[in-house]
């Protein structure tokens, strides 16, 4: 290891002394008794941005490409790129996660210093290329997320949900050591770029158990990266997990991971083409079971934050039918689809949070208690205001795929590379099950712009004043920001499209 591949690695190395700095110092002063243990949520909130925003600015300042260790890790151009997507997301959904804390009530001041290990963790593994520093930071990125969910002490479903990731993760971890060690038998490396050149020869000339043993390996650790992407059938934890977490925590853990856990499984897809023929299939047939199963699974939902999590699962569905094309122009697609995806879901998250925040504010005039926001919630909101509803349609009208919104077009892109790629009966499954959820799209529709609340029903269950807050403001302008976007990407969706071409050229490192 050379000086400039040390100084490749500046933000990293400045993002990891900066969240060791921020836990000591903070910790010292709330356990101050001169300082009569303060409350620095505001404090840490505006640390964090500083943070973010300093990386934000290494990353672009960074010039130099280098490999370590015979591509241990890597960091080329696209490798850079994309952390600095991962870092802008970050800063997106902070003013977001300061609200929720606000509306739950919840004041841990390690949330953010946790939150950064994790951003860490994601980040890196963006350069890494062996699957056994990906298992390392895999597990950290883990650790973290499982404290994230549970760190809600005074509720039970948060401590719930945190058990039920523990252990379902736990349990997936060993199928992805298995793997490895299979993997590591036959060929004797874990390193993709050493894998992808012994998989170039026909290892079956020298035994065909080799052959097995591969393929069993690189199955195991393909189900645990569609186990951390919520593809079916290995979705069966996210719904409790993310209903049970505060809202702060679920939007990170269903956000936040997605760019770095699909550019490490292109990367491996890449690797292992020579000995997984089947694979294609394979992801083409999980994505339409995971598009089908999260619909079908969100029409009959009554809450809104489970309608959003089935939802977010049916999105991955189409993700993942657009890997199994394996060329460039539907890596491109996916990459496509999954910023439009990143951004979409910051918006519908950012949206429930706000509700649920107007919604604890009057049930605290009413004297009740704060109950979980109903779609019954939002009755007729269009009469009480009518920019907030039009908002929240175009949101879901985009994620239905509906024109002229920008998810129309990321759908239309991921269909258009799985014509082109022969893979018709599948596109015509990923058509049909995208017209069967418009059902709940047009549904909410009828219940924010038509739908009266029964006279029977109590008249807390609703919020009935759209408060005015200036704490808020940061929120509306990125909302006004992304609503932008969602709607323009649709008429000039060049700049993003050639941005994940880019992208997806660089995932093919070997």
């Amino acid at each position: 290891m050379d000086i400039i591949s040390i100084k490749s690695f500046i933000p990293e190395i400045f993002f990891s002394i900066s969240i060791i700095f921020q836990l000591l110092c903070n910790v010292k002063i709330v356990n101050n008794l001169r300082y009569n243990y303060p409350i620095l949520s505001k404090e840490i909130f505006f640390q964090t941005l500083y943070i973010l925003i300093c990386l934000f600015c290494l990353y672009n300042e960074l010039k130099l490409e280098s490999y370590f260790s015979d591509f241990l890790i890597t960091n080329d151009e696209g490798v850079k790129y994309t952390k600095m997507t991962v870092v802008i997301i970050s800063l997106f959904i902070m003013p977001i996660i300061n609200e929720s804390f606000k509306t739950q009530k919840i004041n841990f001041f390690e949330f953010y210093s946790i939150f950064l290990l994790a951003l860490l963790s994601l980040l890196v593994m963006i350069s890494s290329c062996d699957l056994m520093l990906f298992y390392i930071l895999m597990e950290m990125q883990a650790l973290c997320f499982y404290i994230l969910t549970s760190i809600n002490r005074n509720s039970t479903f948060s401590a719930e949900a945190g058990l039920k990731y523990f252990v379902s993760g736990s349990f997936i971890s060993g199928f992805y050591l298995l793997g490895c060690s299979l993997i590591y038998g036959s060929l004797g490396t874990l390193n993709l770029k050493n894998i992808n050149l012994l998989l170039a020869f026909n290892i079956d000339i020298f035994s065909s158990e080799l052959g097995i043993f591969v393929l069993a390996g690189s199955s195991f650790i393909i189900c645990t990266l569609l186990f951390k992407l919520t593809c079916v059938p290995f979705h069966f934890w996210s719904p409790d997990v993310y209903d049970g977490a505060p809202i702060s925590s679920t939007l990170v853990l269903s956000v936040l991971p997605k760019l770095s856990l699909f550019y490490f499984f292109i990367k491996l897809i890449n690797s292992l083409n020579n000995v997984f023929v089947n694979i294609n299939f394979l992801l083409l047939t999980l994505g339409i079971s995971s598009a089908l199963v999260g619909t079908l699974f969100a029409i009959n939902q009554k809450r809104l934050k489970r309608l959003i999590i089935y939802s977010s699962i049916a999105q991955t569905g189409f993700l993942i039918s657009g890997l199994s094309t394996g060329n460039i122009e539907g890596y491109t697609s996916v990459y496509f689809f999954l910023y439009i995806y990143l951004i979409t879901s910051i918006m519908i998250w950012g949206h429930f949070i706000v509700f649920y925040a107007f919604y604890s504010r009057t049930a605290i005039f009413c004297s009740s208690e704060l109950n979980p926001l109903f779609l019954s919630s939002l009755s007729n909101l269009f009469k009480k205001n009518s920019l907030w509803c039009f908002s929240f349609i175009i949101i879901f009208f985009s994620v239905g795929g509906i024109p002229p919104l920008s998810g129309f077009l990321s759908k239309m892109f991921i269909l258009y590379e799985l014509v082109n790629y022969k893979k018709i009966i599948g596109a015509i499954l990923l058509i049909f099950v995208s017209a069967v959820s418009i059902y709940y799209y047009i549904r909410l529709i009828k219940i924010l712009c038509f739908e009266s609340k029964n006279s029977n029903t109590s008249n807390n269950d609703s919020f009935k004043v759209i408060f005015f807050n200036e704490d808020l403001d940061r929120i509306y302008l990125l909302f006004a920001i992304i609503l932008f976007c969602i709607i323009i990407l649709f008429y000039f969706p060049t700049l993003i499209l050639t941005f994940s071409q880019y992208i997806a050229i660089h995932s093919f490192v070997f």
